[in-house]
Order: structure tokens, then C-alpha cells, then sequence
């Protein structure tokens, strides 16, 4: 689907990608969609395993944040000056780690899970799709080493971020926060 942006953008139409990472729940509600975070959590309190992996593995921005960001490019010629851009809605220091993930499940009542290989659950997860919704989520995870999205310059999308929630709640914003949520 992007390519077709991008050939659209090379055409001089003003079109532009936005990559968000991980959207997790509205940063005063904590409300979030049935997305393939919320299947992940699901899985993991359903099948009572904590997968053990390393890393910052989820970069976690509230939707709100997001969509106010998507806004602000859209609406503010700044940010459309150069039409094929590549935007990473996403808040600086917005990863979540394993660590953090079972604090907040333990927090929420959680507190009996096992810790089991991350290999043996993963190919339970994708064994089962029926039953286990993550899968897709899954297939693209890794024991170690931090997520895909911890990758990616975030710079252009941070900034129309900042502008659009102000620079308070930008600078305020602790993903652990929004898993509490």
C-alpha cells in the first residue's frame, strides 16, 4: 500500500505515510482498541504464560497522541512541504519492556502467571490462531534484541507530536503509564 503512496507523492500529489508503532489506549481513559497489543495482553492472561524476551520490545503511544499528531501534519503546510514523507507519530522514550509487561498484568490482578520460553509459546500461539488471536503479532516478535520499531527516526513525526499535545503532556508521557491504563 505504500508503494502506491509513494508513487502518488513522486506524481506531486500530496500524500504521506504514517508508521505509529504500537498504539496502546487513550492516555486519560486508558480505552483502546481490540488492535494486535490488546491481543497479545489477551493471550498472555488466557494462556497464563509470561513469554520471557529481552529487550524494549514495544514502543507504546496513546492513540490520542497519535491521531492528534496525523492531524497536525495533515493540517499544518509545515509538515506537507515535502510530499512522500515518511512520519513516525510516536513519543520519545515510549518503550516497554517484558519487565514492565508483568509488572502492570501482576498490578491488575495478573500476578500468576508463568514465565515460559519464548520460542515454545510463540509456536503455541501460532499453532492455535483459532484460539489465540496474537498470532500474526507474534510471528513478527524475537527473543531478544529490541523491537523493529525502536528502528525507526521518529524525529519529523515527534515534533508534529509535540505541537499537537503540547510540550507538557509530550515531556510528562511514561509508556508504563498508558499499560496501567
Amino acid at each position: 500500500a505504500e508503494a502506491y503512496v509513494f508513487e502518488a507523492a513522486a506524481r506531486g500529489l500530496p500524500a504521506f505515510v504514517h508508521r505509529p508503532g504500537l498504539i496502546g489506549g487513550h492516555s486519560r481513559t486508558g480505552v483502546m482498541s481490540q488492535d494486535v497489543f490488546y491481543h497479545f495482553l489477551s493471550d498472555i492472561v488466557k494462556s497464563g504464560e509470561l513469554p520471557d524476551m529481552e529487550g524494549a520490545k514495544f514502543n507504546l503511544t496513546p492513540v490520542d497522541f497519535v491521531s492528534k499528531a496525523i492531524a497536525q501534519c495533515a493540517l499544518d503546510g509545515h509538515w506537507t512541504r515535502e510530499p512522500g514523507t515518511v512520519f513516525h507519530p510516536a513519543v520519545d522514550r515510549n518503550t516497554v519492556t517484558m519487565a514492565d509487561l508483568a509488572r502492570a498484568l501482576r498490578e491488575a490482578g495478573y500476578g500468576g502467571l508463568r514465565r515460559v520460553d519464548f520460542c515454545a509459546w510463540r509456536d503455541k500461539m501460532l499453532a492455535h490462531p483459532e484460539e489465540f488471536k496474537s498470532w500474526s503479532f507474534c510471528s513478527a516478535l524475537s527473543v531478544d534484541g529490541d523491537g523493529l520499531d525502536a528502528m525507526a527516526g521518529n524525529a519529523r513525526g515527534a515534533g508534529a507530536m509535540r505541537q499537537a499535545i503540547g510540550s507538557e503532556a509530550f515531556d510528562a508521557y511514561d509508556p508504563r503509564d498508558c499499560l496501567n491504563k
